[in-house]
């Protein structure tokens, strides 16, 4: 007999359980369920060209409708670039669907060279529903258009020495100073005097030919000259010191 109510009190116990997880089940309605949407790629790194750029960020929702649905979205106030360098759309959900999208529009209005900003798109709860994985980021920077460069040469002693040529892609030389031009000659007077050279070069591949008479390079055995080719914050060349007869380096102007 005391078996028997042992087995009956277990028995009551776990249909008490299963009574009890049902009520606290969570039945999953698509249709007349609370309306949840979320970004499905949430990470982006964008460069922007001159004539600006679209990012199509692709969203989904938790419930489906037979008519087409918009959800809003901002930007959040950690975002780095101005207002003006971007624009928000709305997430599109089309009519009998789960997945949509949502543009935005970058330009490179207030946007500076080197610089890296960010912009947090946060889509906005609809009504009665809410919103998660809601952060989407974009890092972008302003693509760096370049044409007009500078060639900056720091003499060593022997400043007479040095010379350099640039070459196009046709091997045509498009800027050059001949030995002789930079001095005095063999004197510590010319040991850090800097020139710079402004060049325009149009879009293309060139070669920059750094080159001393006496193939010892910019050096003279005390004091180490120095030259740098650099585009706004583009480097092309630099170099230092003891590079023999020649130093070539191959570059290209917005590639």
């Amino acid at each position: 007999m005391k078996k028997y109510l042992l087995k009956i009190i277990a028995i009551a116990l776990f249909m008490g359980v299963i009574a009890g997880c049902e009520s606290e089940s969570v039945v999953f309605d698509n249709v007349n369920g609370q309306e949840g949407v979320q970004f499905t790629t949430r990470s982006y790194n964008i460069t922007v060209p001159a004539e600006g750029t679209k990012v199509t960020i692709p969203v989904s929702v938790t419930t489906i409708s037979d008519v087409a649905r918009t959800f809003q979205a901002v930007a959040d106030a950690k975002s780095t670039g101005a207002a003006v360098s971007y624009a928000i759309g709305v997430a599109n959900i089309p009519a009998g669907s789960y997945e949509g999208t949502l543009d935005v529009t970058l330009n490179t209005n207030s946007l500076q060279d080197g610089i890296a900003y960010a912009l947090l798109v946060k889509l906005v709860a609809p009504a009665g529903g809410s919103a998660f994985n809601n952060v989407a980021t974009i890092n972008y920077n302003k693509k760096v258009v370049c044409n007009n460069v500078v060639l900056t040469v720091t003499t060593d002693q022997y400043a007479e020495e040095t010379s350099w040529k640039i070459r196009n892609a046709a091997g045509v030389v498009v800027a050059s100073i001949p030995p002789g031009t930079y001095g005095p000659a063999g004197s510590v007077a010319s040991r850090g005097k800097v020139y710079t050279h402004n060049i325009n070069l149009p879009n293309g591949k060139y070669t920059l030919i750094m080159e001393d008479v006496y193939c010892d390079g910019q050096t003279d055995g005390v004091y180490e000259g120095s030259y740098k080719l650099d585009c706004s914050i583009i480097k092309h060349a630099s170099g230092t010191g003891a590079f023999g007869c020649t130093e070539v380096t191959n570059f290209e102007i917005n590639p």
